[in-house]
């Protein structure tokens, strides 16, 4: 550089400085401007800091949305962890109240539709109701001072009972646990001198673990089924009823409405008392001569107007040093005498000694991203979707909490456009650009719109006149003479045939869309003129003009056919009930069996149904299609029972002790009745409940073993605050071992238990009574193998006569298992059952394929050249629960606040026509979709010309 010549350097210098003029002092081109500006702006933006989105931008794919509240809901949630979650306020670990919206309440569920994307939250509350109603009632059942501490729940089965609740719901319940209040929880448990022992706080709650990371887990796999199992009493800072317990919005949220423990309402308020009567049996199955009555206190049951609520749901929260995710629980008071043991009756009375929490995940709660209407309440997320004016918001399950849980249908008067197959999924809109937003997602209007057809009294000249048998030849004669001399028929059928000759060469296409518009009946036009007469010949085109070969031959001879009597006998084939024939769209065969059936449920009553075979009183096969489906969280019920029994049957042993623990304890039939009480009380869907043992598998908390023993509660009719119970193993129902869901499960698992499920627990107690630390268990960890959901079975609907709850019923069965007498082989013992109504069951109608298993399936009497079935949820067993909605290119013609032909109105008037009544069922059909107005072309101009000129020279 130094050797360099001066005048090299300076032009060196010059270069650098200003890049843009030549060595030789003459400006560079153009384009070495551009290159060498863009080298310098990329070498900036290299050292510089990325831009980054200012805060309170929206979260969205493209930065041209404008910011809502799921972007506020979004923002809050990720500023949350488990490293910073110990320092932040409640107001930074929970959403607004209003972010999960149609919450279930009591005294609503059975008024109104709960569809899936709610069966979850239903799931949620029913099970702290349920556990609200077992250990309200075997506290107070099993109250005695000198015979009850033996008897009560013991350590593993709190443990265990919550287990179940998180493994028989994998996708739906992550936490279950009860919180007691100070000093309220007796140590029955322990040996102690004093049965007036209690502990300060005692909560039992099992969380499902992410167990990726787990020593027992070889390959990595998240599985879910590994749960903790811990006391939240024990342990420092554990009072979790104290206003400084941050992380605690199951026990204090005023706003929420939860504020059941500290009880001050005394004994009376917001406890409501229940009666069971339950029929027992002995040993040998001899029914008791006395019923055993028993009244207990337990979860409020309020009438339509109350606010005071059994169960209620938090506000979204952060669990924040346990799961450390967003969570949503539901909360139920458990109520017991207080004091409990006392020997002055009237200071004891009912009191709320602890709360039932289950909670689920946030991110999995379907919401409704609609504007708030009649349907859908005001809530915090209300009116996020994005569907233009010209469409309608209509919430889809399945989602969680993502955008794009919506779809857009069409307004009424307005239609999709020609390329769009189905509603605008709102994924495609979430995702699109602010150009393919602008120019797209709308509906046309739809132009020259009809009004609905009524039935009116004069009848229109389109009508043809209905004749009967016995009509005089005579009088057929004249009136198809007078149609003969119609002039404007002739001039019509001229016009047809001198248009299709004069546009035969022309194409097929164009004659197909002349005929169309000159007959609307015409679907397949094939018009085929004949030379030696002046009318088309109809014999030639029957695919053309329906019955036209017919009504020719008519003509010809008037009096062949009204002079034949109609002979046609009635076959009197002996066919069951429930019988159905093929079809793949629509099978009008199908259809009158499906009416048949529905029909026949109605006939069987609890007065005739001893006198009918037991064939009559079973449904076919295909009736129950979808009951897996629609009553999966009631079939969820039963399985968690027998994921309790099948945990508490493989790893408790009885006379167990670790110290002063008493740890094994066996099942009574107490606590096993209570069970199935709690289960029945719990949902309004579910009529009864049975565990049902098999032969010399259950033993009695006094060492006996039963040959057979099967406690089973049903609710009577009409009846939500009243249960009756009976021990199945009595002689009139001994046989129930032989009963289809018993045997056919019985025949599955008995010699092999190959497929079930097993499951992983990390039990942690407390060190002593007081709960000073927390340890492991002494064995740690424990196993159990349960069945999955799929391994129950669903029973064909079938008619309960035997006096308990008579009707129509669909049964789902599951087993469970334990080690029988001590021995280390997996033993089949028995079946948990729930029986649902089949007047609950929603049916599906609509066409599918050969091989499904629906017996109501092609029985959809919609037009389907130019609409398409669709099922329509919450209408249960009924006929017409579908909706006939336009294919695409074709429009919804009526001038309605409507977009589809309703299945109930359809099948309607398809009945009337069947019955040769006036019927509007030709007419509920979508035409083709066309343009919004009528423009005039030079071709339509010339096409109607060519027709006129065609009907004129025919005349001629």
């Amino acid at each position: 550089f130094f050797r360099t010549p001066a005048r090299k350097i300076q032009h060196a210098r010059m270069t650098i400085l200003c890049p843009w003029v030549s060595p030789h002092g003459q400006e560079m081109s153009t384009m070495r401007k551009f290159s060498l500006a863009f080298l310098l702006v990329a070498i900036l933006l290299t050292f510089s800091n990325p831009p980054s989105l200012p805060r309170g931008s929206a979260l969205n794919p493209f930065s041209w949305y404008p910011r809502d509240n799921f972007d506020y809901i979004m923002e809050k949630m990720s500023r949350a962890n488990p490293n910073n979650c110990p320092y932040l306020s409640e107001a930074d670990l929970t959403l607004p109240a209003t972010s999960v919206n149609q919450l279930p309440a009591y005294n609503r569920i059975p008024l109104q539709i709960w569809f899936s994307n709610r069966s979850k939250l239903m799931h949620l509350h029913n099970v702290a109701l349920n556990r609200a109603y077992f250990y309200s009632y075997i506290l107070q059942r099993l109250n005695a001072t000198d015979t009850a501490p033996p008897l009560l729940p013991s350590l593993l089965y709190y443990y265990f009972a919550a287990s179940a609740d998180v493994s028989s719901a994998p996708n739906a319940l992550n936490v279950s646990g009860m919180f007691m209040d100070t000093n309220c929880s007796y140590a029955s448990w322990y040996v102690v001198e004093s049965v007036n022992t209690t502990f300060p706080l005692f909560a039992p709650i099992a969380r499902r673990l992410d167990n990726w990371n787990d020593e027992t887990n070889i390959l990595r796999v998240p599985s879910n089924k590994t749960i903790e199992l811990t006391d939240m009493g024990a342990g420092p800072n554990n009072n979790y009823t104290a206003p400084w317990y941050k992380n605690n919005p199951y026990i204090h949220d005023k706003e929420m409405g939860i504020t059941y423990i500290p009880d001050h309402r005394g004994t009376a308020l917001g406890k409501n008392q229940y009666s069971t009567r339950s029929q027992l049996a002995d040993i040998y199955g001899r029914p008791l001569e006395q019923l055993e009555i028993v009244n207990f206190f337990g979860p409020n049951a309020p009438g339509i107007k109350e606010t005071f609520l059994p169960v209620r749901f938090t506000r979204p929260y952060y669990d924040c040093g346990h799961s450390n995710r967003w969570i949503v629980s539901a909360v139920s008071a458990l109520s017991d005498y207080m004091p409990r043991y006392s020997p002055i009756d009237r200071l004891r009375g009912p009191r709320m000694v602890g709360v039932i929490v289950t909670s689920m995940d946030f991110l999995r709660i379907d919401f409704n991203p609609c504007k708030a209407s009649l349907g859908n309440p005001t809530h915090f997320l209300a009116g996020v979707s994005r569907c233009k004016p010209t469409t309608m918001c209509v919430p889809l399950p399945g989602f969680g909490f993502a955008r794009g849980g919506y779809e857009c249908v069409c307004q009424p008067g307005y239609r999709l456009p020609m390329q769009q197959n189905g509603p605008f999924r709102g994924i495609d809109i979430e995702q699109a650009t602010e150009l393919e937003y602008q120019n797209g997602f709308d509906c046309l209007p739809i132009g020259w719109r009809e009004v609905v057809p009524h039935e009116i009294s004069i009848r229109g000249s389109l009508q043809r006149v209905r004749r009967s048998t016995n009509e005089s030849a005579e009088a057929a004669t004249n009136e198809k003479e007078d149609d003969s001399d119609d002039l404007l028929c002739e001039i019509l059928k001229q016009t047809v045939r001198k248009a299709s000759a004069f546009l035969s060469s022309v194409g097929y296409e164009l004659r197909r869309a002349l005929l169309y518009f000159s007959n609307s009946t015409i679907v397949r036009p094939k018009v085929v003129e004949n030379e030696n007469t002046s009318s088309v010949d109809w014999k030639l085109a029957p695919s053309v003009f329906p019955y036209a070969a017919e009504w020719e031959a008519t003509r010809e001879n008037p009096v062949s056919r009204d002079s034949t009597e109609l002979n046609r006998p009635r076959r009197e084939i002996s066919i069951p009930f429930y019988f159905i024939g093929g079809g793949y769209t629509f099978s009008q065969q199908a259809f009158g069996e499906v009416q048949r059936l529905i029909t026949y449920v109605d006939t069987v009553t609890p007065e005739n149904c001893a006198a009918k075979a037991p064939e009559d009183l079973t449904m076919p096969g295909g009736v129950s299609y979808g009951a897996e489906v629609q009553f999966e969280m009631e079939g969820r019920m039963a399985l968690r029972l027998a994921h309790f029994l099948s945990a508490y049957y493989q790893n408790n042993i009885v006379g167990e002790l670790y110290g002063n623990l008493k740890s094994g304890s066996p099942l009574n039939r107490f606590e096993l009745f209570g069970e199935v009480y709690a289960t029945v009380l719990s949902s309004f869907q579910i009529v009864s409940c049975g565990v049902f043992f098999d032969h010399q598998a259950f033993t009695d908390h006094d060492g006996v073993t039963w040959d057979l023993f099967a406690p089973y509660a049903y609710k009577p009719t009409m009846s939500t605050q009243v249960a009756e119970a009976i021990d199945m193993s009595v002689q009139t129902f001994r046989n129930y071992t032989q009963q289809p869901w018993f045997r056919i499960l019985k025949e599955r698992w008995v010699s092999s238990r190959f497929g079930l499920e097993r499951m992983t627990t990390k039990p942690y107690i407390r060190s002593n009574i007081n709960g000073t630390q927390v340890q492991r268990y002494f064995n740690f960890p424990l196993f159990y193998r349960v069945p999955r959901y799929e391994d129950g079975y669903w029973t064909e609907p079938y008619y309960v006569c035997y006096g308990f709850q008579n009707g129509w019923v669909i049964t789902y069965a599951a087993p469970f298992f334990g080690f029988l007498d001590n021995r280390k082989t997996l033993d089949f013992m028995g079946v948990v059952t729930v029986s649902v109504s089949l007047a609950h069951l929603d049916l599906n109608q609509c066409p599918q394929s050969f091989y499904t298993p629906n017996f109501f399936k092609n029985s959809a009497v919609c037009d389907f050249k130019n609409t398409y079935c669709e099922p329509i949820p919450g209408r249960r067993f009924r006929s017409g629960s579908y909706k006939c909605m336009c294919r695409q290119g074709f429009e919804y013609p009526f001038n309605d606040l409507s977009w589809f032909f309703d299945g109930e109105t359809m099948e309607r008037e398809y009945e009337l026509k069947l019955l040769g009544k006036p019927s509007r069922y030709d007419l509920l059909k979508c035409r083709q979709g066309i343009a919004a107005r009528l423009p005039i072309a030079r071709s339509t101009v010339l096409l109607l010309l060519a027709v006129v000129w065609a009907a004129i020279s025919g005349c001629v």
